[in-house]
């Protein structure tokens, strides 16, 4: 029996300047080094992690801006405290898909109360 290789993880941290006008987006790599170059999945299940610094004015993760993934091959998630973005990508297709990071500050995110859906399928 072959021992199971675990998926590759590809960590950055993030640092977000709110200081002027137009907000700006700092991602380093695993080495620490301000990087821009795309990141290139080759095996299916890449995990990737994007973590925020301390250092990024309370803010959190929302939902990413995602194009050109018509196969719809990335799952997200977000911890709890909205420092985390991990996307796993199932590389199922060859395609070049843009992810745009989005913060917004901790204490302006507004949730609305529960509009319950209640599932109830016929013919059961």
């Amino acid at each position: 029996k072959e021992p199971k290789m675990s998926a590759p993880i590809i960590s950055f941290t993030v640092s977000v300047d709110t200081s002027s006008s137009s907000v700006e987006y700092t991602i380093y790599d695993s080495e620490g080094s301000p990087t821009t170059e795309p990141v290139t999945v080759e095996e299916a299940n890449t995990i990737v992690t994007y973590t925020l610094n301390p250092d990024s004015s309370n803010l959190q993760f929302i939902a990413p801006e995602i194009t050109g993934d018509p196969s719809h091959d990335l799952s997200i998630n977000i911890s709890k405290d909205g420092q985390v973005l991990t996307i796993i990508d199932s590389d199922a297709d060859k395609e070049d898909i843009c992810l745009k990071l989005v913060t917004v500050p901790q204490n302006q995110v507004f949730v609305s109360p529960d509009p319950q859906l209640k599932n109830r399928p016929t013919g059961r």
